[in-house]
Formats: structure tokens, C-alpha cells, sequence
């Protein structure tokens, strides 16, 4: 601890002359090459790396000093000190190491309400220490060139940090973009001479030595995470001194992964618009979602989970799979900024949805609360609305509050970036009027793949005349709204313990195939972990209490058109009962540490055999809830380019009534 208070204020990139978009890095990369220069250029010198053309002269904005915040090492950021208060935190106090699951000793808050506006100004410091040496690097580059005048410092002025849509159309097929992950990249140089330089955002090296906090971790299969050991950052590795990142089984798992990445952005975009601003909020904000009660089965999915599976799908055994460790892959960035971007289009399209003080069950009014503590807050402190997102100063010297961190609101503070229009919305300039907001959430959901009025007239299968559908005067059914008839939308809903593994792990749903189709992942409900080193061995009770991770794995129609039609009978149409258990029978389910390596897994179906009691996967790892749940869908009677409406939510009970298996010694 610092016995003199400094203070680093996050402004983003004030004073550069307006408002400029984030842009994709492959668009960065390929239409605005002395942006993309100084971007790498710059990044180089906040990484500290050997070779960068400057020394970085400002603790609190270093590469280092910014990964740090998200985790370890737990010590106060070089922006935040305090002369007279201290961080609650300690690693030495039995508070904060005994019980189990330990507290989380980064600042970043996961699992609350304050995740995506927490996140926001975190990226916005990294923007800002960039740009700040992008700016000195441009200066530099006209004074020595002054017939290439007005273009480098137009440049850096317009150069804000870039985001990766990992949920765009083209990376089932394409992966990771190769800025990504090789490890030289080419950029301009001044007189438009192309050269050829070291990448920081393939890597970040420790070059000033692994901290000392920093120790190794054993997945639950057994292969080990050598953080105390490894000199860089690394992405599917194994071994203590990999040669490099295992790029081939990375775009593997990525492109498996990329079509439910898309479903679950677009049902982020299909909530209704009235239900409780609080409600929505909370399981829009994260995978915790405190509000859910036991019985609640309607779920849309998190901005949060989405998240958590991108962190698994980029690291493997590597660091992006550790909540610890995450912050130190450059990439981490690229993908956070990609979240901020949805949480802007979010927004902008659900104003009016709100995390407000708390939220009310039966006239009950309950708070916000940051269950496990940070390295700044204590366990179950209250989060509102304007309360401190710590460590991050504005320029008056007071935290951001999460109310600041919003766009168009009227709390909100400057943050000097935007992003490319998308299906009509511009995230800084706000809409005139409801229909625009709602036409625009529309494209959105359409464009990741939610089209249900399109499908609907798409399948063909007996079977989808016999799924009920409520009447128009159901209550459910809003008045100038109409059910599309014989359809319904399925999905598998899942609970986790986040601290069955002691550390990451997901939950991955199969179809099983047949003759000509092989199995095929359907999709993933992610954990994003810590692990627990804590000494206390009388919290069993407490761990299998603790809290819950939800999420929800949208099952493609053209799945669900597969399975009747696979199922037919040629005399006989499927009743609608028969259909869902035709469905559950067709999955198949396992339980998957970070690096893939199955720990546990189950068959669908009332047909499934039960699993013998000395093979059952352990209570304290089996997941709370598998089950598959279904929604009607009703469509505007007058307009029928307005959103739909999402209703007659029904659960339909568990998919593995037959048990899960334990294959690996971890899920026993």
C-alpha cells in the first residue's frame, strides 16, 4: 500500500475532437491502415514489450497495471491508491480466505447486476492509455515526415479501441480473424512503406517477471494451467514451456461453438417490452440472475453467459479460462469491447430497463447485492444505481457510478466513443420515438438468427400442427397481437453450481446423430470460475447451497423439423407430448473442463438407461437443472414487421431423467 493517494481518472479519449466509432478489427485492419498502425504501435508500448518505439511512462496506464485490475495479482491498482482508506481485502484475513467459495479478490464484479456497466469503464481505461500514446506517436511521425502532415494525427485522434463480433456471420466457417493470433502482423509506416512487426494482441509477455501470487492450476482432468511458470500469455496449451498456442484445436472449438453464440445474442434481443424494468435488467446483466426464483423457467439468457463462453472458447487450458488470469490475454479486451457493443445496442433498443435500487417479488422489495465480495467490496454489499465502480475515477475525482457508465441517460458521462450503425441504431444519438426502438431491436434478432415468422413458414413436419398454441384471448396474448399457429420455439434451460469443479467448466448439449449425421454440438451453458484454494474443509454444505449459474441453449428449428420428421409415423401424427419426448431422446449431454476433457455425461430421453448408483456423478457436481421449455410466439395483428411477442412459456420437464454418468474420477 502507497502512503501517497494518487488518483488516475478513466476520461476515454477526451479532448480529441468528438465522438469516433470502435470499429471491427478487421475492419480497422483493413480500411484504415494508419489507425491500425498506431493501434499496434501504441499497444506495443502499453504491453512494455522490448521492442516498442517509447517507454511507458504512466504506471496506473500499463498493460500490466490495467490486467491486474480483473484479478491477480491482488493488490491496489497503481490509479486507485488511498493514503487513508485501504481496499477490504486481505489475503492474510480469515474473512476473506476461509469460507468456500473464497471471495473474489479482483475488483471486477461477476454475477451481479453492475457486470456490463462495471466492465465498461474498465475498457474505456485501456482506450484511453492507448490513445494517449498513439497521439504522441503520430506527433512524432509528422515531425520527422511533414509532408505526410494531418494524417497520422487525424488518425490518432479518430483511433478508438476496436471490438471482434465473435458472434458474426463468417466465424462458424472462418474462426478467430488472423490479427488475432499470428505473431508478427503487418502495418504502414511512415512514406506508406509496409512493415512487418511483433503482435501484441497474439500475446502479452511478463517482463518484469511473473507475480509472485501467481500459481498453477490442475484442471479436473488432470492437465495443468502453468501460470507460475509461463513467461506469456498462452491460448490451448499443455507442458510448462508450450512453443506456442494450439491454434488448430482453438478455431475448432471456436467454430463448433459459433451458431449458439449467435442464437443466444439474438434471444437477448426478443425480451417483451413490458416486463418489470428491474426484472429484465437482472437476467438481461448476468448469469446469477438474483431475482429468479426457484420456480421461475422463463429465461432469455444473460449478456453475461454469452460472455462466459467466448472466455472458454478462447483459452482452453490457457489464461482466458481462469476469472484470475483472463485480463492478461489482449484478446480479452477485444472480446469485452465486442459485450460493451451489445450492452450499447441493448440499451439503446430497452431504455426504459433498469437495474434501479433494487427489485420487488409480491410487493417485496429486495436490494442488489455483490454476493461474493471483491477486492473492494465486502460479501452481499449493495449495489445501486449510483453507487462506485471501483477502482474508476472520473476527472472530479469521485468513482464511476453505474448510472455514469450508461449511454443516453441522464446521469451519463462522456465517454468520446460510438459504434458503426447497425440494423438502424446508432448507440450515442437515441431514438424519436418507441417504434423505432422496437423495428431496430427486431433487425437485430433477425440478423443473429431469430426469425420465427419466416421459419414458421419454412417447416414442414406433420408434428408441428399438433403443438398447442394459446387462442388470441389468452392472457398471455396481448390484445392486438396474434399466435402463430402450429409453431413453438424450444429451448434447454440449465442451472450449474458455479463451484461443483472448483474452477471452469460447461455443460454441453448434443444431438446424437443417426446413420448419416454424426453427433453435433447444439450448444454450451459456460461456468467462468475461479478456482478455491481455500484451507476450510467444513463448508461442504455451504458449497452445495452456493450460488447458481443459469442459462439457456436455444434448439435450432431446423433441429427440432429433423427430429419429427425422424420420428414420423407413417399412419400416426406425433401428439404434442410425444414430440418433446422424441426431442429429449435425440440428446445427449456431458460435463467438460476448460481445455474440453469430458468429466461426466448423460443420455436424453424417458428410454435412457438409469445410471448405476456407484457410477453417479457426485451431488455436489450434478447440475441443479437440465430441462427443456418451450414459448408460443404472437406477432402484431396490424403490423407484422414489429417484434414478436414471447408468451406461454412451459416447461416441460428434465432431458437426463436417466442420471448423469461419472467417466471421469473429478465428477464422482
Amino acid at each position: 500500500m502507497s502512503s501517497v493517494e494518487y488518483h488516475y481518472p478513466v476520461i476515454g479519449r477526451k479532448g480529441t475532437g468528438g465522438v469516433f466509432d470502435r470499429l471491427p478489427i478487421e475492419t480497422l485492419e483493413k480500411d484504415h491502415p494508419h489507425q491500425f498502425a498506431l493501434f499496434i504501435l501504441a499497444f506495443a508500448v502499453v504491453q512494455q514489450r522490448p521492442d516498442a518505439s517509447q517507454v511507458m511512462e504512466e504506471p496506473a496506464g500499463t498493460f500490466m497495471e490495467i490486467a491486474s485490475i480483473h484479478g491477480r495479482p491482488f493488490i491496489e491498482w497503481a490509479g486507485d491508491r488511498n493514503k487513508d482508506t485501504s481496499a477490504d481485502y486481505s489475503a492474510t484475513d480469515k474473512k476473506d480466505t476461509d469460507p468456500v467459495p473464497a471471495r473474489f479478490g479482483g475488483y471486477c464484479n461477476h454475477g451481479s447486476v453492475v457486470f456490463p456497466t462495471w466492465h465498461r469503464p474498465y475498457v474505456m481505461l485501456l482506450e484511453q492509455s492507448i490513445g494517449n500514446i498513439a497521439d504522441q506517436l503520430a506527433h512524432d511521425i509528422e515531425a520527422k515526415n511533414p509532408h505526410e502532415c494531418g494524417v497520422w494525427i487525424k488518425a490518432a485522434k479518430e483511433l478508438r479501441f476496436p471490438y471482434w463480433d465473435w458472434a458474426a456471420k463468417d466465424v462458424s466457417e472462418n474462426g478467430l480473424p488472423p490479427v488475432l493470433y499470428e505473431d508478427k502482423v503487418q502495418i504502414v509506416a511512415a512514406g506508406g512503406q509496409k512493415q512487418i512487426v511483433d503482435n501484441p494482441l497474439s500475446f502479452f509477455s511478463f517482463v518484469d517477471g511473473i507475480p509472485s501470487d501467481f500459481s498453477d492450476e490442475t484442471l479436473r482432468s488432470g492437465e495443468v494451467a502453468y501460470f507460475s511458470k509461463w513467461h506469456r500469455t498462452y491460448r490451448y496449451v499443455s507442458g510448462a514451456n508450450p512453443e506456442g498456442n494450439n491454434m488448430d484445436k482453438l478455431q475448432e472449438m471456436f467454430k463448433a461453438g459459433a451458431k449458439d453464440l449467435r442464437s443466444k445474442v439474438a434471444q437477448l434481443f426478443v425480451v417483451n417490452n413490458d416486463e418489470d424494468p428491474a426484472l429484465a435488467w437482472d437476467e438481461f446483466s448476468n448469469h446469477t440472475t438474483e431475482s429468479k426464483r426457484e420456480m421461475d423457467n422463463f429465461n432469455s439468457g444473460s449478456l453475461e453467459g454469452v460472455h462466459d463462453a467466448v472466455h472458454l472458447l478462447t483459452g482452453g487450458t490457457g489464461h482466458m479460462s481462469d476469472p484470475d488470469y483472463a485480463g492478461f490475454d489482449p484478446i480479452f479486451f477485444l472480446h469485452h469491447c465486442n459485450v460493451d457493443r451489445l450492452l450499447a445496442l441493448w440499451e439503446w433498443c430497452y431504455t426504459e430497463y433498469w437495474m434501479e435500487s433494487g427489485y420487488k417479488i409480491k410487493d417485496q422489495s429486495y436490494p442488489w447485492t455483490q454476493q461474493l465480495g471483491t477486492y473492494a467490496q465486502v460479501y452481499n454489499a449493495r449495489l445501486l444505481p449510483d453507487g462506485p465502480l471501483q477502482p474508476f475515477r472520473t476527472e472530479q475525482g469521485d468513482y464511476w457510478t453505474p448510472s455514469q457508465a450508461r449511454f443516453l441517460h441522464a446521469d451519463a458521462y462522456p465517454k468520446y466513443y460510438s459504434y458503426p450503425e447497425f440494423a438502424g441504431i446508432k448507440v450515442n444519438q437515441a431514438a424519436t420515438t418507441s417504434d423505432e426502438r422496437a423495428l431496430a431491436r427486431k433487425k437485430v434478432a433477425a440478423y443473429y438468427g431469430f426469425d420465427p415468422q419466416t421459419t414458421a413458414q419454412q417447416v414442414t413436419a406433420p408434428a408441428w400442427t399438433q403443438l398447442p398454441v394459446p387462442d388470441k384471448d389468452h392472457p398471455a396474448v396481448p390484445t392486438d397481437h396474434t399466435v402463430i399457429p402450429e409453431y413453438r420455439t424450444f429451448a434447454v434451460h440449465v442451472k450449474l453450481l458455479e463451484h461443483a469443479f472448483n474452477s471452469s467448466y460447461s455443460f454441453q448439449l448434443y444431438h446424437k446423430g443417426n446413420d448419416n449425421l454424426a453427433p453435433q454440438l447444439i450448444g454450451t451453458v459456460t461456468v467462468f470460475a475461479r478456482p478455491d484454494h481455500s484451507p476450510c474443509k467444513a463448508c461442504t454444505l455451504r458449497r452445495e447451497a452456493g450460488t447458481v449459474i443459469h442459462g439457456i441453449i436455444p434448439i435450432p428449428p431446423a433441429l427440432i423439423e429433423s427430429i419429427m420428421k425422424s420420428n414420423a409415423d407413417s399412419e400416426t401424427v406425433a401428439k404434442f407430448d410425444q414430440t418433446l419426448a422424441h426431442i429429449k431422446g435425440e440428446f445427449f449431454g456431458k460435463i467438460v473442463d476448460a481445455n474440453g476433457s469430458e468429466l461426466a455425461r448423460a443420455e436424453g430421453g424417458i428410454a435412457a438407461p438409469q445410471i448405476p448408483s456407484h457410477q453417479t456423478t457426485s451431488r455436489n457436481v450434478t447440475p441443479i437443472e437440465i430441462s427443456l421449455v418451450s414459448t408460443a410466439v404472437a406477432e402484431h395483428g396490424q403490423d407484422k414487421d414489429r417484434p414478436v411477442y414471447i408468451c406461454d412459456w412451459q416447461h416441460h420437464d428434465g432431458v437426463f431423467s436417466g442420471g448423469w454418468q461419472a467417466t471421469h474420477p473429478a465428477a464422482a
